[in-house]
């Protein structure tokens, strides 16, 4: 969003027209790499699951290593047929699966999702609607991590302890009663 707005308040002459080239260039990197290799998908799913590990080489196809065994059990029961999102992080070896409605909200609002990604961001959270939203307002994350792997992330802070704020906790609500426009579910 910030290199969008930086490219409409670029003045119209050689030294505005440079940062524009390299900031358009810059954009379609960052978009190539966020839309190809943090996206998930039924389809994406099932290409990480087909993957080979210890492949290195410009030809990899699995770039970052993932090991099909590291998808958690409840992504397939989370993950609708026609939905998808963004996952948190994709580091060596391992992809945080997890949900964050914030990065995909703004992915949405900034245009880093495509028009299909978009759609998938919200026929996940329409599909899901009780367990991202249910009596509250949007979770945070979904799901919380509990157990030896909250123990492993967190160090054991107790202030992210399961369903906490910054651990698949809800955002507080408002008293005026302000909501996301794309996010209102008008079937309930």
């Amino acid at each position: 969003m910030a290199l969008r707005c930086a490219l409409e308040m670029l003045k119209d002459d050689a030294e505005g027209n440079e940062c524009r080239e390299i900031i358009v260039d810059r954009l379609h990197a960052l978009n190539y790499h966020i839309r190809s290799y943090f996206w998930l998908d039924f389809r994406q799913l099932n290409d990480i699951y087909r993957y080979k590990t210890e492949e290195y080489s410009h030809t990899a196809v699995n770039k970052f290593n993932v090991n099909p065994e590291s998808i958690p059990h409840w992504l397939l029961d989370f993950l609708p047929n026609h939905g998808g999102y963004f996952v948190g992080n994709v580091s060596p070896a391992r992809m945080d699966f997890r949900w964050f409605c914030l990065g995909n909200c703004i992915a949405i609002l900034s245009s880093l999702a495509t028009h299909e990604q978009a759609m998938a961001i919200l026929d996940l959270i329409e599909v899901r609607w009780e367990e991202l939203i249910g009596e509250m307002p949007l979770k945070i994350c979904y799901p919380a991590i509990e157990g030896h792997e909250w123990r492993i992330e967190t160090g054991c802070d107790p202030k992210n302890t399961n369903w906490s704020y910054h651990n698949g906790g809800s955002w507080p609500g408002r008293s005026d009663g302000f909501c996301l426009p794309f996010l209102v579910n008008t079937h309930h």
